[in-house]
């Protein structure tokens, strides 16, 4: 039986690739239904990438938290990557260098977009868990996942006696 992801309620179908949920009164896709009250996993398919933290907020928004917070440590270690190369240019222009000043405001605009991305990926965060997780360690991301693989109950309401008995009739 197609379920809702949310209440666990029988879903109809609506139109080829929507189902409508008439307890939630929600039109969901089909990649969201599930089946037999089971709920919906919130393991992502695969670790994001750099490529995908460079997405915009809107797209980020759409991640899992567990997604946002690869993408993160991603961004965080992008970015401090960005300051150590910038460190090192900023004191050789001040042993004399002047080669490196466009080197240096260069990395100079990568570390505000790497610095902002940030800002963006633990504000989502912030929303979704109500802090901003000082160091995300490896420990840290494999506790969250061991979490989200913790068996759920099946969204199932048992028939009242009566109509159990209708069913036997």
């Amino acid at each position: 039986m197609k379920t809702c992801p949310y209440c666990g309620s029988e879903v109809q179908l609506q139109v080829q690739f929507f189902y409508y949920c008439s307890f939630c009164q929600i039109k969901l896709k089909k990649e969201d239904i599930q089946e037999n009250g089971e709920r919906k996993s919130l393991l992502p398919q695969e670790q994001p990438s750099i490529e995908d933290v460079k997405k915009s907020t809107t797209e980020l928004m759409k991640l899992t938290t567990l997604e946002l917070l690869w993408c993160l440590k991603l961004a965080r270690k992008e970015r401090a990557e960005i300051y150590n190369n910038r460190y090192i240019f900023i004191q050789a222009m001040k042993q004399g260098a002047t080669k490196f000043e466009e080197a240096e405001k260069y990395s100079y605009q990568q570390y505000e977009y790497w610095t902002r991305k940030c800002f963006v990926l633990e504000n989502i965060i912030r929303e979704r868990i109500g802090y901003i997780p000082s160091k995300i360690t490896q420990k840290y991301i494999n506790n969250m996942i061991e979490k989200l693989q913790l068996p759920t109950k099946n969204m199932i309401i048992q028939k009242t006696l009566e109509k159990e008995k209708e069913g036997i009739k």
